[in-house]
């Protein structure tokens, strides 16, 4: 009798395991075996979870980024954001109709053979000494970038930007996607 008692505490043991790991890697598994996800679905339904896209930090690389700045303010591009200056708070009596506007591109893909999820975008204009004048940190979807990027996909992005303070010159940038 105590023999079946250890088979069953064991077989249940074997079976919460089962539940942790599929709990845990449910979103890898429905990304590496799309045939599954249906189960996955209703587990997730009865355990109460939700499958969301994969977040694999270098599954997404930067193919091309580029920041010009624009003779003539641009009505043509997709959108216009103000990049603010690190660790000032307001802008002080600059009117965005007059300050410069630049051009930022970037081309993001995704090199995994998996689909995952669109990472955010942080741009850091840097000065002479690599030092970060100004950062700006984007959220995808508020560009109208897909919430997933299938494998081998790519998204291109043509923003307008204007410098909250353009008096703080920048001679490069640096890029990082990431997951929030």
């Amino acid at each position: 009798m105590a023999r079946k008692g250890l088979i069953a505490w064991a077989v249940l043991g074997l079976l919460g395991l089962i539940f942790q790991a599929t709990l845990f890697f449910k979103d890898s598994l429905a990304a590496h075996h799309p045939k599954w996800r249906p189960e996955l679905e209703y587990f997730c339904k009865w355990a109460g979870c939700q499958i969301e896209p994969l977040q694999l930090a270098d599954a997404v690389v930067i193919d091309h980024a580029a920041i010009d700045r624009l003779a003539e303010p641009d009505g043509n591009l997709e959108a216009l954001i103000a990049i603010n200056a690190i660790n000032a708070d307001q802008v002080l009596g600059a009117s965005l109709a007059v300050l410069p506007q630049w051009r930022f591109q970037i081309t993001l893909r995704n090199i995994q053979n998996v689909s995952v999820a669109m990472p955010w975008i942080e741009l850091t204009l840097t000065d002479a000494q690599d030092k970060a004048v100004m950062r700006q940190v984007f959220n995808p979807s508020v560009l109208g970038a897909p919430k997933v990027l299938k494998a081998g996909e790519t998204w291109a992005q043509d923003l307008s930007l204007r410098l909250a303070h353009p008096e703080s010159d920048f001679l490069g940038y640096r890029l990082l996607t990431f997951y929030p």
